[in-house]
């Protein structure tokens, strides 16, 4: 797999070495709208990660990082373990260290992703400061945060479903969907399209 389009120029030499050292089966794939990358572990005994091609180089690395952190807990533990638990949490942290440098992120990203390391969720997009700060360097230029909107205004979601924003309950915002009049919760940096700009 030719890594350099897709990760920070001076990451490809860690990035490389990980590969290497546990012979990972790593391969891009077009944009999917639950997850941004996988781990399996198929019934022949293949090993394989997935990732998106659609992030940008930031974001696929820390995915990149999060999926071969997954891979190595399984070789040392099996499937006996919590997905996310500590023994993950571990190793993501040590596989981490060698690309904690402003040469490979932008200081904005570094400072999230180390406040983001001391115990990371299953998902980036879990933790806001980091999510939005990978969000800036997204070239979706239509799209912007949930945060952004006022309370009453439409919003596609997924380019397709039509959202009223209706109020705020803790961290995350209440949504009615047009369609069936339900309500969801949305997280605040969820990226979404302005309604009313799509219309025109």
């Amino acid at each position: 797999m030719n890594l350099i389009s897709f990760v920070p120029v001076n990451s490809i030499e860690n990035v490389r070495y990980l590969i290497n050292k546990h012979k990972l089966n790593i391969i891009t794939v077009p944009e999917r709208k639950t997850k941004r990358g996988d781990f399996r572990v198929y019934s022949n005994g293949l090993k394989k990660i997935t990732l998106n091609q659609d992030s940008n180089k930031f974001r696929f690395l820390i995915t990149l990082l999060h999926e071969i952190a997954h891979q190595l807990v399984f070789q040392t533990f099996g499937g006996k373990i919590r997905p996310h638990g500590i023994e993950w949490k571990k190793k993501f942290k040590e596989i981490s260290k060698p690309f904690l440098f402003e040469s490979i992120f932008p200081l904005s990203i570094l400072d999230a992703f180390k406040i983001y390391l001391k115990n990371p969720k299953s998902c980036t997009d879990l933790d806001i400061e980091l999510s939005i700060s990978l969000n800036k360097f997204d070239t979706l230029n239509d799209y912007f945060i949930i945060d952004k909107l006022e309370i009453g205004q439409f919003f596609l979601h997924r380019k397709k479903d039509i959202f009223r924003k209706v109020s705020k309950k803790r961290k995350r915002y209440v949504c009615e969907k047009i369609s069936n009049g339900k309500l969801y919760l949305f997280q605040p940096n969820t990226l979404v399209l302005d309604y009313n700009n799509e219309k025109k």
